[in-house]
């Protein structure tokens, strides 16, 4: 049997864990370089089990539209191979077949042909339970990579030798990235007025009021040529300008009488039949500050809402799943202490950290039935829990959960019978 390793890898179980890892707003925008993540995986791989990778198998259902990106992307990497099988959509729901078939299938073939002596498996189904055991029975290593011990299933944990956890935004941090699919999107202009605000002046023809002060009626929603044409010969030009300053501000007039004409004003043409109504004078305004206006504010704040939901940032990470139960402590919560412990010494030393801080005043009463036989599963659970992280074991023999329990009935009835000589 040669020295060397093979990896297995549930294409869709590691792009699920890559984008769980992250919020459901920023997956629309996450890009991964599977390339990057073979030669990361690879590396990671051969720096652990101390000798080369052959081969990597990539294990993923194709449509029948053909295969997607990831999917051309992974061929085109050295010691890469594609192990395709069929993806079938039923509507929204897409169900993969002759994929997990396939990927146990040649589990048990490495395995009995001696073909590696070490196997990678990249997946958390249970479903590689058959091809993981008949592969250890042929004398092959088999290491299982994951990420999360609540995205694996515990019993094939149980089977291989070993399990690695992995996180996708640490150890495959340069292989991910986010990018904006869309631009900001360009500030919707209101055209009524905010409140008391003057209205935002666009370039065009500004209306004014005639000779009694009346303004002329507005334009129809569909306009005709020739109330265009009219209605040009009644109005002036406005000065086109991209913001409200003051001097636009005071070219608009306000409804009210008209007086003479103005000293200065020009004389209309004797060659136009209409003359031109003459616009009233209006009192200078003071300066304007550099204050914006609540038009200029209205838009600048749409332009930075668009901004922050097309560029991403750190917070559109999920946050980190807590595995621990509400009712396992850390070790250092419980004692501190040097040198070799047994399960015995742990379940003594949990029993009475259960006792004074997690156990309700019920079951402080009904204490003596947890001096012997069996223990419920909302204590047992968390104990067991304990011991394994409290020992750096991943599970614990029959013998040892026996010691373990042994232990947990000695430290409660230790703790009854301090209570009773108090």
């Amino acid at each position: 049997m040669l020295e060397r390793t093979q990896v297995f890898v549930d294409t869709s179980y590691l792009l699920a864990s890559f984008y769980n890892s992250w919020e459901t707003g920023a997956r629309a925008q996450l890009e991964i370089d599977l390339p990057e993540v073979v030669g990361v995986l690879g590396r990671m791989i051969e720096q652990q089990l101390k000798q080369p990778v052959q081969r990597q198998m990539w294990y993923d259902g194709i449509p029948d539209s053909g295969p997607h990106r990831y999917q051309r992307a992974l061929r085109t990497c050295d010691g890469v191979q594609l192990r395709a099988g069929q993806l079938i959509e039923w509507g929204e729901r897409r169900t993969q077949k002759a994929v997990d078939t396939r990927l146990v299938a040649d589990l048990v073939l490495a395995g009995v042909r001696g073909q590696c002596s070490d196997i990678v498996l990249v997946s958390g189904d249970a479903d590689m339970i058959p091809g993981v055991q008949e592969a250890t029975n042929a004398g092959v290593r088999v290491h299982l990579y994951g990420f999360g011990w609540d995205s694996m299933s515990s019993q094939l944990r149980h089977c291989c030798d070993t399990t690695t956890i992995l996180d996708p935004r640490e150890d495959f941090a340069d292989c991910m990235q986010l990018q904006v699919l869309e631009g900001p999107v360009p500030p919707a202009v209101r055209v009524k007025p905010i409140g008391d605000a003057e209205p935002l002046e666009e370039p065009g023809l500004t209306p004014v009021p005639n000779a009694n002060g009346e303004m002329p009626p507005a334009p129809p929603t569909s306009p005709d040529p020739a109330e265009d044409s009219s209605q040009a010969e009644q109005t002036e030009p406005a000065e086109p300008t991209g913001k409200p300053t003051p001097a636009t501000i005071a070219s608009t007039p306000k409804p009210g009488p008209v007086p003479g004409p103005v000293p200065g004003a020009p004389r209309p043409s004797p060659s136009t039949s209409t003359p031109d109504p003459v616009v009233p004078a209006e009192p200078p305004l003071p300066p304007a500050d550099d204050a914006p206006s609540p038009v200029e504010e209205e838009i600048k704040e749409q332009v930075d809402q668009d901004k922050s939901k097309a560029i991403p940032n750190p917070s559109m990470m999920a946050p980190r799943r807590k595995l621990r139960s509400r009712y396992v402590p850390l070790p250092n919560e419980v004692w501190a202490s040097a040198g070799f412990q047994t399960p015995y010494d742990v379940g003594q030393q949990y029993a009475s950290w259960w006792f004074e801080h997690a156990a309700t005043p019920e079951q402080r009463d009904q204490a003596h039935l947890l001096s012997g036989g069996g223990l419920p599963p909302e204590i047992d659970r968390p104990l067991l829990q304990f011991a394994c992280e409290t020992l750096h074991e991943y599970t614990l023999t029959e013998s040892q959960r026996v010691s373990l329990r042994d232990g947990f009935h000695s430290g409660i009835r230790g703790v009854l019978l301090n209570m009773h000589d108090n």
